[in-house]
């Protein structure tokens, strides 16, 4: 599986198809944004119709995500299923459904930062728009078998794709670091970690651009290493996300808006409607802009919104052309049903949805 453009566009492919010859059965080139279900499907009968025991995934994480679920599909299903047989998969409440552990070997290298490849979990949009979530109910069991981390590969990615990535990684930290479940010292010392790694990482990536190849390279590798930190909370600490990314899901899959972009609008305004319950959190996402950056700015949604506009990205849904009200509502609505959404006490009533959605006008 790999990306279409890195195919087109480079050699990178070309060489390590060289190199394994005829021990590729099968081959895939491109995965439409948010994992749509007959692209996962699509792999998944791949992998049963040629008796694969192994799949790779070169790409960002709208790749990394249907591999992994089409793998767990693979080992769950009979040959042939189709889209209505996921979706009889899935709990419509919760958002999630419950698949069995990979039968094959899969190796994930990726060329984005929205570290969804050290999840178990995946995610991918049905035909209503609507972002549905599969795993095995156990991170063991569901991590893929290998993670390869090449700045060089990644230096392919378009621009836009590694920095509103990279932010989708910053919000990791953020809703660990401010998560209404309380967050455990070990957990929060990791997005810690993670949330300084990204924000010196994405600098150096942004400067080094046109400029300087080996501080590019280095911003990446910065970039990468903070990616792995920034999951951790959930997969290793187990404390959960919140509502930017419950709400991201649903603004990406509804609306059509790039994975690490919904990051870029929605993690300050979430910020600021949850800050009086998160005041002390919030003043250390302050503290690590600041000194991160030598800047001296009072309140962590400004610190990030002022960050997000330095990489030039966008910060409010009229950038990005969602005005319409029906859609809007809409996205609020689908956001109770997400992985992340309406868990008490943090998002319990689309109204709340759309006091946020309302700032990030």
């Amino acid at each position: 599986m790999t990306s279409k453009s890195l195919d087109a566009n480079t050699d990178h492919v070309k060489r390590l198809e060289e190199v394994l010859s005829i021990k590729i059965v099968a081959k895939k080139a491109g995965v439409g944004s948010h994992s749509p279900y007959k692209d996962v499907i699509e792999i998944a009968h791949l992998l049963q119709r040629h008796n694969a025991d192994c799949l790779i995934s070169i790409g960002s994480s709208s790749y990394s995500d249907a591999c992994k679920i089409a793998a767990q599909l693979h080992a769950t299903m009979k040959p042939d299923f189709g889209a209505e047989d996921m979706e009889a998969m899935i709990d419509q409440k919760k958002g999630a459904g419950i698949l069995e552990p990979a039968a094959i070997k899969v190796i994930l290298v990726p060329t984005s930062l929205s570290a969804s490849e050290w999840n178990s979990t995946g995610s991918c949009t049905n035909s209503t728009g609507k972002k549905q979530h599969f795993g095995v109910g156990n991170h063991l069991d569901g991590a893929p078998d290998l993670i390869l981390l090449d700045p060089e590969l990644a230096s392919t990615a378009p621009e836009t794709l590694w920095l509103s990535s990279g932010v989708r990684c910053i919000d990791h930290c953020v809703e660990t670091m401010c998560s209404l479940h309380g967050c455990s010292p070990e957990a929060s010392k990791d997005a810690e970690e993670g949330l300084a790694d990204m924000i010196k990482g994405l600098k150096e990536y942004k400067e080094g651009k046109d400029h300087d190849r080996k501080e590019l390279l280095r911003g990446i590798s910065e970039c990468q290493k903070g990616s792995r930190q920034a999951i951790g909370g959930l997969i290793v600490h187990r404390s959960p996300f919140g509502p930017s990314h419950a709400i991201g899901h649903q603004l990406g899959s509804v609306a059509g808006v790039m994975h690490g972009v919904t990051s870029c609008i929605l993690l300050a305004p979430v910020l600021r409607y949850i800050k009086s319950k998160t005041e002390d959190a919030q003043a250390k996402v302050l503290d690590i802009f600041n000194k991160t950056l030598g800047w001296q700015e009072k309140d962590a949604a400004t610190a990030l919104t002022r960050f997000v506009k330095m990489l030039g990205l966008p910060t409010t849904l009229s950038e990005v052309g969602v005005t319409d009200e029906f859609t809007i509502r809409k996205i609020a609505e689908k956001t109770l049903t997400d992985v992340w959404g309406g868990q008490a006490p943090q998002i319990t009533e689309a109204d709340e949805v759309m006091k946020i959605l309302d700032m990030a006008r």
